[in-house]
């Protein structure tokens, strides 16, 4: 090729055995800053709008979406395995040899995924979009490991939970000038851009919830198990507050994270 141009990046959507995946017949399509994006059923196309002239250049920029995506896609349907696999890049040269076509497809076994998860549905509806604003840094793939774990039930929900709020924390500490002192709650809340209540509310379910079994340390307090409804907001919790730390890229994400967002207890 002359002057090759990656035309587009195809991907195929896969789920677990616990999920039916059956999207609309219609495709849909939508613009980022940086591809068009195309889903039809289990295909989804990226085409760039800018020029990358080889296969390693377009994933290099696209993959970080695919990854957080992935997770978007975890966390809006409440189901860890899932998969965004990597079918081929479509190559064109945007200066033949006259009289000359040439298409050339690059294709790899690449795959990314996350868990397994034991649960049953049928999803009739395309995945959330790809958020661009969305990123899978260390520090957000970190804190998605442990959820993970705790998925998979290595370790309960309140040392996970506590877990990631005291990471956050750490985090947003980063950015105090020093010798400057707040709360580190109170930091967290303005860095991450989350209702100070809702970050209260995990340390205190994390504290001072749970039995021998579950508890994240065992006090004088008598044995207070999570009722189940807050073992559902607990978890939404965790996964939002891991969102609003990838969408945090130098500045307080644009959206809050506020109680009104998360189930009633």
């Amino acid at each position: 090729m002359n002057d090759p141009h990656v035309a587009s990046i195809k991907f195929k959507l896969a789920f677990g055995e616990g999920v039916i995946y059956q999207p609309p017949a219609n495709p849909v399509e939508y613009t980022l800053p940086e591809f068009k994006v195309l889903l039809d059923g289990e295909n989804v196309t990226l085409s760039p709008l800018n020029h990358y002239a080889s296969r390693e250049e377009a994933l290099a920029v696209c993959e970080p979406l695919i990854r957080a995506w992935q997770l978007l896609i975890a966390v809006d349907l409440g189901y860890l395995d899932v998969q965004v696999r990597y079918v081929e890049t479509e190559l064109v040269d945007r200066a033949p040899m006259p009289g000359v076509f040439h298409v050339h497809a690059e294709s790899t076994a690449y795959a990314s995924d996350f868990m397994d998860a034991t649960v049953t549905r049928t999803l009739r509806r395309y995945p959330r979009a790809l958020d661009p604003t969305l990123q899978m840094t260390s520090d957000v793939e970190s804190l998605w490991l442990r959820y993970c774990g705790f998925k998979r039930g290595a370790e309960p929900l309140l040392s996970m939970a506590y877990f990631v709020l005291t990471v956050v924390e750490a985090l947003a500490a980063r950015t105090q000038a020093e010798g400057t002192k707040f709360k580190a709650l109170s930091v967290a809340a303005k860095v991450f851009n989350v209702e100070e209540a809702v970050l209260k509310k995990i340390g205190e379910l994390s504290s001072t919830r749970g039995d021998r079994s579950t508890a994240r340390k065992v006090g004088h307090q008598p044995e207070r198990p999570l009722t189940s409804e807050e073992c559902v907001w607990l978890e939404q919790a965790v996964q939002h507050l891991i969102l609003q730390v990838g969408r945090t890229n130098g500045a307080p994400p644009p959206g809050s994270l506020r109680l009104a967002d998360l189930p009633s207890l």
